[in-house]
């Protein structure tokens, strides 16, 4: 009687990285963005009077601090 050994092929699956599409920023020319930590609260009154006003938070915050820097 013969016995065949057959070495079984084994498959190593790799992890496939599904290319990100990189993050186009688009922000108006002479415009630089900056990271400030506000408190919550201070952000809602923000968001509710830009909301009010139908503008979003930076450009509310952006044209605040233009009057107080006149």
């Amino acid at each position: 009687m013969h016995v065949s050994m057959v070495k079984k092929k084994t498959t190593t699956k790799k992890a496939t990285k599904t290319a990100k599409k990189k993050r186009v920023q688009t922000r108006a020319p002479g415009m630089t963005q900056i990271s400030i930590s506000l408190p919550a609260d201070l952000i809602d009154r923000i968001d509710v009077l830009a909301s009010e006003e139908n503008r979003n938070r930076s450009n509310f915050i952006a044209t605040a601090l233009e009057k107080v820097t006149e």
